[in-house]
């Protein structure tokens, strides 16, 4: 490529704010596509999702605190409502442990503006692997947010046609290396890589809808919410 070459994939690139690379997909069933990562403005400022816990994970005491953020839709009640439903089977109404499973596809996100610190990713993924026990869960219709400092991690269950409404839980130890590796994988400053995401779109006889792992850049919103 010319530097003349260069300079206007540059521009473009400032022009447009960011844009995705290619996909790769891990798996013969796995999707070609792959959506643009989850604004945290979408969740922070949306009329329809609400904050219903938070809480620091980890070490209370460290300087550096993670803290989870768990974000629901609204109308995510009338979904849960018609889980409990006697005309499911109860495969339907068990979470489905998501743990064993790999990512169907990866991408990493390039864009004009600056992506997680380091250091700040790896305090989230020590809270993860060595100070945590256990899974978090996500209802559909949930977004969980895990942040420390300048990174945050997003595991997003989307509310989707019933077929894809399932209940996922999710260990806080794989979560830690899945960001691992999109991080090994995403770490290139040439292609101004600001993060990445894995997508698990099936899992033994499940399938999802936009079912993501997302590694971004943190931003706080204006105005903190409280938990309700």
């Amino acid at each position: 490529m010319s530097f003349t070459t260069k300079i206007a994939v540059v521009v473009g690139l400032i022009m447009a704010g960011s844009y995705s690379c290619n996909t790769d997909s891990l798996s013969p069933r796995g999707e070609v596509s792959l959506r643009t990562p989850l604004t945290l403005k979408s969740v922070h400022e949306s009329d329809d999702k609400h904050l219903v816990q938070k809480y620091t994970l980890g070490d209370p005491n460290l300087a550096a605190k993670t803290v989870v953020e768990v974000y629901a839709t609204k109308s995510t009640g009338s979904t849960l409502a018609k889980r409990e439903s006697r005309s499911q089977s109860p495969d339907e109404e068990r979470p489905i442990d998501l743990t064993p499973s790999t990512c169907t596809s990866q991408v990493c996100y390039s864009g004009s503006f600056q992506g997680p610190k380091k250091t700040d990713c790896d305090t989230i993924v020590a809270a993860q692997l060595y100070n945590s026990t256990g899974s978090l869960r996500a209802f559909p219709g949930t977004y969980v947010l895990v942040y420390s400092g300048t990174c945050v991690v997003v595991f997003q269950n989307p509310i989707g046609k019933p077929e894809y409404t399932h209940t996922l839980d999710y260990n806080w130890a794989k979560l830690g290396t899945v960001i691992l590796d999109l991080q090994k994988k995403c770490d290139k400053p040439d292609d101004l890589s600001i993060g990445g995401a894995c997508k698990i779109d099936h899992y033994l006889k499940f399938n999802f809808k936009n079912v993501l792992i997302s590694l971004q850049r943190y931003v706080a919103p204006s105005n903190a919410a409280t938990a309700s």
